[in-house]
């Protein structure tokens, strides 16, 4: 609820150590005065009195997490926008201030998590175990898909656990109620022991964790074909439309591989032998929406 730029919220008020690590948490229902920037107008400003130690609490959690053993993974990313008959899809535009927003709702979850063991709250943790990371990374986007094959399944249980891909001891995520509903239920145990009111029990927590669990890949598999959908509507508008394909992974002699612009993922089968990170041109071609089916050939 937001009136006058003034928002009711749960605070996290974060005692960090001399090496950026969490030494205590508060959880605190707040009214905050909200003032909206873009990651643009909070890149420029980075340097400011404002934004400057936000900045430096960020790149010190960063290191502590990679120091900590987290992984980092980065592979192309496009924003789909439809207007009318038109759809456009460009590559999404890198911000700092997108990794300080990340920095600091990781560190709102991790608080969160230790708040709730230390006080006995029953809370929906968030774990992953440690990946199987080869002894050598290749470069480029071979090296970032490799590392993403190598990742374990995240759990959601109400037992802290480590979440190794974060680097993390505990975690939990309550920084997107109206999004998320198993941030909801966070915020919901976190508000009721702020007001003394009774929590709900392990038993219903796993409860809630499990059907919220079961939408959530719903709508992740919605959205993964909504975003299908829309670039298969985008090539049948371009017929003459061809980009480049990075091969990630050989199998046999079939190479899979990454289209970048498209931020998409196929099998080909090349006309020669290629090696990992070797940059194929292809078309697309068999293109059927009904089916959410496609077709890229190298060229």
């Amino acid at each position: 609820e937001s009136k006058g730029g003034v928002s009711r919220a749960l605070s996290f008020k974060i005692q960090l150590d001399e090496k950026g690590a969490i030494a205590n948490c508060q959880v605190l229902k707040t009214l905050v005065q909200v003032k909206r920037y873009t990651y643009q107008q909070a890149d420029q400003e980075k340097d400011g009195p404002e934004f400057a130690p936000l900045f430096l609490i960020a790149r010190r959690n960063e290191e502590r997490r990679l120091h900590n053993g987290a992984v980092s993974i980065t592979l192309p990313e496009v924003h789909i926008s439809v207007s009318g008959e038109q759809v456009e899809i460009v590559p999404s535009v890198y911000h700092e201030s997108a990794d300080l927003v990340r920095e600091f709702m990781l560190l709102a979850g991790e608080a969160a998590a230790k708040f709730a063991f230390r006080n006995g709250i029953p809370f929906p943790f968030v774990s992953q175990e440690r990946p199987d990371l080869p002894a050598e990374v290749p470069p480029g986007l071979a090296g970032q898909y490799r590392l993403r094959r190598c990742m374990r399944s995240r759990s959601v249980g109400v037992t802290p656990m480590q979440h190794a891909g974060l680097g993390l001891g505990m975690y939990s995520q309550v920084t997107s109620p109206l999004r998320r509903y198993g941030d909801l239920v966070a915020h919901q145990q976190l508000r009721a022991f702020i007001d003394g009111r009774p929590l709900l029990d392990k038993d219903r927590v796993l409860e809630r964790i499990s059907a919220g669990d079961a939408s959530a890949s719903a709508a992740v598999r919605a959205e993964r074909n909504s975003n299908l959908h829309w670039v298969l509507v985008y090539l049948s508008l371009h017929p003459d439309w061809s980009g480049e394909a990075v091969v990630v992974e050989l199998r046999g002699r079939q190479a899979y591989c990454l289209i970048p612009s498209l931020a998409r993922e196929t099998l080909l089968t090349p006309k020669a032998a290629v090696q990992p990170n070797q940059v194929l041109q292809v078309k697309a071609g068999n293109i059927d929406i009904s089916s959410l089916a496609v077709t890229f050939q190298e060229i």
